[in-house]
């Protein structure tokens, strides 16, 4: 059933973006009210308006039809898929929900399938891919219309596949509603973006809606080794096929052998699975070759592995696929591997230390030298694990010195780090018995770092974006020294 009557132009929430002909959904935000700006988007030719509170409004003023919604958000998503004739009908769409991971395992999963030959589309925080063109992202789940836009785009670029980063903002915020998914991964759940959730319980809720979204004729991806897998998977319709590492999974890696140049693995299909088109995939195992560090890695592969082989991909071409995909921007890259190692890595959340930390376990080195920034503008809870985390791993690992900075003039205002979010990640690591040397600056962590590290030592960087620089700064003082 249609949602709009009307031979609308185009469709948006932002009454700055209105142009003639269009529809304006005016939504009551969490930090604006659209409706306030019903008279603007009017103005500026808005030829319909949908909103949740007519009754606030005096429509006999107004000059073109005032539609009455239960959920504006929602609204927004259904016009924006029928104005935009539902593209995620005609194209495979993969979304990938989790904590940690959607990143990797959408830039993965694009990536084997352009080496394949196949169009490919990709939505995500670091960029948007149409065919061959990409721009930079803003948003790690863009808005309905934009969603929607972009999906129309592929279409019309004979897009094969798309691969989707679908955040719990994204869904809560009803952007991905009415999207026609034909596999969904979930990778994992840790404590992450409680600023706009309740609690966890409403995070962990939020995360499974978009299964529950999908029919009983698409295919759930599970990470059956994430303790809240079978939350996940209770009660939803889709197909399930589950990966890991423990005998459980319907698809399993083995003989797991780590390294500064990556990992490799076997991987073992345990059970016959059916592809897209009700093909037999047989029991099987195969050794695939990653140039990725960790664990969590593997993870993000085998569901690719599978995607792969659901869409009839050969295996020796998921092969070389993998092969060949390269690290990306501090997603635990090497950034230097000679007489010492760094690694970089974007952690900010628990999931994301565990990881790093679990990695670096398994790799050979002396003596290890962490440059950790503070998350800043992101609350006390979420700094308060992280210094947990960090305290629970420190005895475990040959650690030389641990410096904590709050890179304070690199920060944006986005990310500096409030006094009380300082003082509680400090305090945590403290009464814990670690210890530690604070700098407010990052480039004084990196020149003592820098003349005290030796042969066959690691260095940690690690902190969300604030660090966005420290690789460039601290491999130029490598040169300086040498």
């Amino acid at each position: 059933m249609k949602i709009c009557d009307y031979d609308i132009s185009g469709v948006t929430c932002d009454s700055r973006k209105v142009k003639p002909g269009d529809a304006f959904v005016a939504i009551n935000g969490y930090q604006d009210n659209g409706n306030k700006y019903i008279a603007d988007a009017i103005q500026r030719g808005a030829k319909v308006i949908y909103t949740e509170e007519v009754d606030e409004l005096k429509i006999d003023e107004l000059e073109v039809p005032v539609i009455k919604v239960n959920n504006a958000r929602e609204t927004l998503a259904k016009l924006a898929d029928e104005f935009y004739d539902s593209p995620s009908q005609k194209l495979k769409l993969v979304g990938v929900t989790g904590t940690n991971g959607k990143t990797t395992t959408t830039h993965l999963i694009e990536s084997l399938f352009t080496t394949n030959d196949f169009e490919t589309g990709l939505i995500g925080t670091v960029k948007t891919k149409i065919g061959s063109e990409v721009e930079e992202a803003t948003l790690t789940t863009p808005g309905a219309v934009e969603i929607n836009n972009f999906l129309g785009k592929m279409v019309n670029k004979n897009v094969d596949i798309a691969a989707m980063e679908v955040s719990s903002h994204g869904i809560k915020l009803n952007r991905v509603d009415g999207l026609d998914f034909d596999i969904v991964v979930h990778t994992n759940i840790t404590r992450d973006h409680l600023d706009l959730h309740n609690d966890f319980e409403d995070y962990l809720l939020t995360k499974k809606e978009l299964f529950k979204q999908c029919t009983e004729d698409k295919i759930a991806l599970i990470n059956i080794d994430d303790p809240y897998a079978n939350r996940i998977m209770e009660g939803i319709s889709p197909k399930t096929i589950t990966y890991g590492f423990g005998k459980e999974a319907q698809v399993r890696a083995i003989d797991v052998q780590y390294s500064t140049e990556g990992s490799t693995f076997t991987v073992v299909i345990q059970k016959q699975l059916n592809d897209m088109n009700d093909r037999v995939i047989q029991p099987q195992r195969f050794k695939v070759d990653l140039k990725l560090l960790g664990r969590h890695n593997i993870y993000n592969a085998l569901a690719t592995i599978i995607i792969g082989l659901l869409h009839g991909l050969e295996k020796r071409k998921i092969q070389e696929g993998l092969r060949r995909f390269k690290p990306f921007f501090r997603r635990l890259e090497v950034i230097y591997n000679d007489d010492f190692t760094i690694i970089d890595d974007c952690a900010h959340n628990p999931g994301n230390y565990k990881a790093i930390f679990e990695t670096v376990k398994e790799l050979d080195y002396n003596n290890l030298y962490i440059i950790n920034a503070i998350r800043g503008n992101r609350g006390l809870t979420v700094n308060k694990e992280n210094a947990e985390v960090i305290s629970e791993y420190i005895p475990k690992l040959n650690t030389t010195e641990l410096y904590i900075t709050s890179c304070k003039k690199l920060a944006n205002k986005y990310d500096i780090v409030a006094d009380e979010e300082r003082e509680l990640f400090i305090k945590t690591l403290s009464n814990n018995g670690i210890e530690l040397k604070y700098f407010n600056r990052l480039q004084p962590c990196l020149y003592e770092t820098i003349e005290q590290v030796g042969n066959n030592d690691l260095i940690l960087l690690i902190g969300a974006h604030a660090m966005d620089t420290a690789s460039e700064r601290i491999l130029n003082m490598i040169k300086d020294y040498h």
